[in-house]
C-alpha cells in the first residue's frame, strides 16, 4: 500500500513507472481477493468436518447392541395345516407368506375375534421355543427373562436390549409389549439415549445391558432351533434365521438390513462399534449444510429420540396411512387413534408396497438428515459348519441332542466386541470466526499488506477529503 501511494503521489517518476505499479497492484488485489472468496467457499460448502476423537470410549459406557432374532419360518406348520382356502384366516395365511390372492373377496366380510397382528402371534413361533439357550458373560440365563416378542417387518421375532417402551415411545400403542422380565433376577429398564448415556445413578442390574469387555467369553451366545418339520412357508427361499445388530433406541428393519444365520453352523459376529458425537458450535450452521439433526431439533410424532430409522419408519407410516387409510402393524402408530391395518386393506397395502418410493414418501425420507449423536454396531460375520458324527457337541445344552438332529435343527450364534475401547468419530466447525479471519487476513497481508490500520487509515483520508470538499463548496 505504501509503495502504491509513494507511486502516485511522487510526481518525478516516469508515467510507465507509475504504470507498472498499478498493474501489478491491480494483479495482486485480483489474486488476494480471489484467495479469500476461495476461503469462504470452502467454509460455505464444508462448514462441518469429522474429525477423530482424542479420548478413548470405554464399552462399558455404551450398551451393548439391540439384538433382532427372526425365524424364516412365517408360520407353524401345526397351527395353520387345517385351515380352509377362503377363509378369513387363510387370507390372512396368504398375506403372512407374501403369496398373491384375491383379498376384494373378503371386504365385506364381519371381523370379529381376531385381527392380521393377533392371527400373526398364535401361528408365529414364540421365544420361549425359538430360542433355547442363553448364555451372557458366562452366564446362564433364562432366555424368557432377556428376549421379548416384537412385531417387526418380517412377523413375530425376538428381540433383546431393547430399550423400554416407556422411555421410547410417545403414548401407548395395543401392540406394544413390556420387555422386562418378571422373573427372580428381574432387570430394571432404565433410560439411555446418545447424548446423554446411561443415567448417573443405576441400579445393580439394567437394561439396556451395557457392554462387559472384548471377546466370546464376554458377549452373548444363544442356541436357535429352527423346528424345520414345522416349516410352512420362509420369508426366503431357505431355512434359517436373521439377526440384525442396532442401536436400542432404532426401530429395526429386518427385511432390509437382516444377516442370515444357517441352521447346522455356527455364526460369530464380531460386533464393531462407532459413536458420532457433534460439538455445539455446530447447532448455529444449518442442519441442511451439516446434514444432521439434534435430537431437540426435531419432534417425532411417536417417537421420542430422534434418529434416521425412527423418522423414516414414521414416514413409511404417514405414506400408508395416506394411501391405505391404515398403518401396517409393524410400523409405528404416529396417531393413537389410527386404524391398524386388516384384511380389508391387504389390496391397497399389495399395491403401496409397489409404490412406497414414490415422491412424496421420497421427499419426507430426505428431510430425515442423520442424528449428529448416534451409535452403530458393525457386524462382522463369520460362520462354521458343526462337527461330524464322530465329534461330540461343545456346550450342556448341544449334549442333550444326536448330531443329525443338531445339524438338521439348530444353530449357535455368537455375538462380541472386539475391542474394549474405540474413538468416536466429532463432527465440529470447519472455520470458526477467528480461523476465517486468520486465513483471509494471512492472505491480504502478504499480497497487499492489508491490515486493520490500513482500514482506518481509509475511513480518515475519505474523511479529509469530504471535510475540504465541504469547504470549498462553502
Amino acid at each position: 500500500m505504501e509503495v502504491l501511494r509513494y507511486v502516485i503521489s511522487d510526481t518525478s517518476l516516469p508515467w510507465w513507472v507509475k504504470l507498472y505499479f498499478t498493474l501489478i497492484f491491480a494483479l495482486v488485489v485480483f489474486v488476494a481477493v480471489n484467495l479469500a472468496v476461495g476461503i469462504y467457499s470452502k467454509w460455505d460448502s464444508t462448514p462441518v468436518i469429522i474429525g477423530i476423537s482424542s479420548t478413548m470410549t470405554p464399552i462399558e459406557q455404551i450398551p451393548f447392541p439391540a439384538i433382532t432374532v427372526c425365524n424364516m419360518n412365517q408360520a407353524k406348520k401345526s397351527k395353520v395345516q387345517h385351515l380352509n382356502p377362503g377363509s378369513l384366516r387363510y387370507a390372512m395365511l396368504q398375506k403372512t407368506c407374501n403369496k398373491e390372492s384375491n383379498y376384494s373377496q373378503y371386504v365385506d366380510i364381519q371381523q370379529r375375534d381376531e385381527t392380521f397382528p393377533n392371527f400373526i402371534f398364535n401361528v408365529s413361533e414364540k421365544c420361549a421355543d425359538l430360542i433355547v439357550s442363553c448364555t451372557f458373560h458366562q452366564q446362564k440365563i433364562s432366555c424368557t427373562d432377556i428376549f421379548r416378542e416384537v412385531f417387526v417387518d418380517e412377523g413375530l421375532c425376538c428381540i433383546f436390549n431393547f430399550l423400554h417402551p416407556y422411555y421410547l415411545y410417545k403414548f401407548k400403542s395395543p401392540y406394544i409389549r413390556d420387555y422386562t422380565s418378571s422373573g427372580r433376577f428381574a432387570d430394571i429398564a432404565v433410560d439411555w439415549d446418545p447424548i446423554a448415556g446411561y443415567p448417573q445413578r443405576l441400579p445393580s442390574s439394567y437394561y439396556p445391558r451395557p457392554g462387559v469387555g472384548a471377546g466370546t467369553t464376554k458377549g452373548l451366545q444363544i442356541i436357535l432351533n429352527g423346528h424345520v418339520n414345522d416349516y410352512f412357508c420362509s420369508s426366503t427361499n431357505g431355512q434359517g434365521f436373521k439377526v440384525l445388530l442396532y442401536n436400542p433406541i432404532d426401530q429395526p428393519r429386518m427385511k432390509e438390513s437382516g444377516l442370515p444365520v444357517m441352521i447346522g453352523h455356527q455364526t460369530s459376529f464380531r460386533i464393531i462399534a462407532r459413536s458420532f458425537e457433534a460439538l455445539p458450535n455446530i447447532r448455529k450452521i444449518h442442519r441442511t449444510k451439516r446434514q444432521c439433526i439434534f435430537s431437540d431439533e426435531q419432534e417425532l410424532l411417536f417417537y421420542r429420540y430422534y434418529t434416521r430409522r425412527n423418522c423414516e419408519a414414521e414416514c413409511d407410516s404417514l405414506y400408508f396411512l395416506r394411501h391405505c387409510n391404515c398403518i401396517p402393524y409393524y410400523l409405528p402408530l404416529v396417531y393413537p387413534n389410527a386404524t391398524m391395518c386388516d384384511v380389508v386393506h391387504f389390496e391397497c397395502l399389495n399395491s403401496a408396497e409397489l409404490q412406497i418410493f414414490d415422491v412424496k414418501s421420497s421427499q419426507c425420507k430426505e428431510l430425515c438428515l442423520t442424528s449428529c449423536h448416534d451409535l452403530i454396531f458393525f457386524p462382522d460375520a463369520f460362520t462354521t459348519p458343526f462337527s461330524q458324527k464322530d465329534v461330540k457337541a461343545q456346550g450342556s445344552y448341544l449334549k442333550n441332542f444326536s448330531s443329525d438332529y443338531i445339524r438338521n435343527n439348530l444353530a449357535v450364534v455368537n455375538f462380541f466386541h472386539t475391542e474394549n475401547y474405540f474413538r468416536s468419530n466429532v463432527r465440529t466447525s470447519y472455520t470458526g470466526p477467528t480461523e476465517y479471519m486468520a486465513l483471509t487476513g494471512g492472505i491480504m497481508s502478504l499480497m497487499i499488506g492489508f491490515s486493520v490500520i490500513f482500514i482506518a487509515e481509509i475511513i480518515y483520508l475519505i474523511f479529509l477529503i469530504l471535510t475540504m470538499l465541504f469547504l470549498l463548496l462553502l
